[in-house]
């Protein structure tokens, strides 16, 4: 009998010790964490979704919500690794690159803007006589920037698949080979746009919801092919991040849309719909060109 009770003693001393271990670990605050170069402009985008978080897992130990912004993929990637960010949001080329660098776990699709998923489009004007791709050897096209997913990554890869040669350009002004298609930076949708109506460049690319809405009014483009189709962001939570609260995470996440105080801060986070689970055949399209995309970032 006494041994029954030791037993029973220690027992209920180990479940209490796991208790209270779990909770502490728990405790502080929640980090949501993203990549841009204003970051003032990102943190109040974010804060109020940092905030609803925190607010939500109070009686789970989380007393405050932190915003962190940082200006490189491998910079994100070293905040996940040592826990200074807790969940990480972004288009999908980036994350799945700071994934394979720091052992982060997309986990969540975020409906930026009411979209879950996206593909680029690739317009000349329609004045023009080009008609297939292969008519863009020897002309430039004009993508947004490096670290764009629709405006540069997605694009570049599918015409890189469609075995055609891309060389970047310093300058417009640039000579162009007949077995190369150049590309220069923009660093604008709406510069991208411009720059074609006027010939600056022959072609173009961005996604295909901004291409919507710019050519509404307007007319003389036409798009001459479309992209794969990716999740809008993705939303990844860091290595050693306790699976109680990734659980907690997914399930609060995924019911923001359901009460009137989620809808609220989904909304002032840029248009968001909601989160949903992420299909899997869009992260096997994504971890299957990881090359590529750390290629392209400069990450081998």
């Amino acid at each position: 009998m006494l041994h029954d009770k030791k037993f029973s003693a220690i027992r209920v001393a180990v479940w209490a010790s796991a208790f209270f271990a779990s909770t502490a670990a728990w405790a502080g605050s929640i980090t949501i964490g993203t990549i841009g170069l204003d970051s003032q402009t990102e943190i109040n985008k974010f804060l109020p979704l940092a905030d609803y978080v925190a607010k939500a897992l109070h009686s789970e130990g989380i007393d405050q919500g932190k915003v962190v912004i940082v200006r490189a993929i491998r910079e994100m990637a070293d905040t996940l690794q040592s826990g200074k960010v807790d969940l990480y949001i972004d288009s999908p080329f980036p994350s799945i690159a700071v994934a394979r660098l720091s052992e982060s776990r997309p986990f969540l699709r975020r409906w930026k803007k009411g979209l879950a998923e996206y593909h680029s489009v690739i317009f000349v004007k329609k004045e023009s006589n080009l008609t297939r791709l292969t008519d863009l050897n020897g002309k430039k096209i004009a993508f947004e920037g490096p670290y764009s997913t629709s405006g540069y990554l997605l694009p570049k890869m599918f015409l890189v698949q469609q075995e055609l040669r891309l060389v970047g350009k310093n300058a417009d002004s640039d000579s162009v080979g007949p077995r190369e298609v150049g590309y220069v930076f923009s660093n604008d949708d709406e510069n991208t746009l411009f720059w074609v109506m006027r010939g600056r460049v022959a072609a173009g690319a961005m996604d295909q919801q901004n291409f919507a809405v710019m050519t509404a009014q307007m007319e003389g483009l036409k798009i001459l092919e479309k992209t794969a189709v990716v999740p809008r962001h993705l939303v990844s939570h860091r290595r050693g991040l306790s699976m109680p609260l990734v659980a907690r995470l997914t399930t609060l996440l995924a019911q923001m849309d359901q009460s009137s105080e989620g809808k609220k801060v989904l909304q002032q986070f840029e248009g968001t719909t909601r989160f949903d689970s992420i299909p899997k055949e869009s992260l096997a399209y994504l971890t299957g060109n990881i090359k590529f995309i750390e290629k392209e970032l400069n990450l081998q």
